[in-house]
């Protein structure tokens, strides 16, 4: 594989992704934007994690996924529960724990773009062969699981 065909699939994946968070953009209110890059961050990763686990997600949990220690993770969620983004709940396994949501507005807006992306998504999909959505549906599943293991990342040179 040459340099070149990387970098293009490379270029192709980041212009997709950046073209997908401009249309989402679109659909969030105004206000989110009085929230700082890390913040929408922490909304986002939280709004993820409970739509792979089905419920709300503990501190730690929260921290580990955005690879920042849990006092930090703590003092913005502090700040996101301030600003109504984020809910606090106790958990129903453990009355002693507590378990972090997205706010039920930001959730609505984001199953409203969840479902505009399904959208383009078949409308990508009806462009394809049925063999060519096989592949892509395999290649896309090959890619995740390896972007998932971070061995897989090679070292960062200071």
């Amino acid at each position: 594989m040459t340099e070149e065909v990387i970098r293009e699939l490379r270029r192709n994946h980041r212009n997709s992704d950046m073209r997908i968070k401009a249309f989402c953009v679109k659909h969030i209110p105004a206000e989110i934007f009085h929230y700082t890059l890390s913040q929408m961050r922490a909304i986002n990763t939280l709004y993820s994690v409970m739509q792979e686990t089905g419920k709300g997600v503990k501190l730690k949990t929260l921290a580990e996924k955005l690879s920042i220690t849990a006092a930090a993770a703590s003092e913005m969620v502090e700040t996101l529960v301030r600003k109504n983004a984020i809910t606090r709940k106790s958990d129903p396994e453990d009355r002693r724990a507590i378990r972090l949501y997205v706010c039920d507005e930001l959730v609505e807006r984001f199953e409203k773009c969840e479902v505009q992306l399904d959208v383009l998504m078949r409308k990508f999909l009806n462009t394809l062969t049925g063999d060519e959505v096989d592949t892509f549906i395999s290649v896309s599943r090959k890619f995740a699981a390896f972007t998932a293991d971070p061995d897989n990342f090679p070292e960062v040179e200071e």
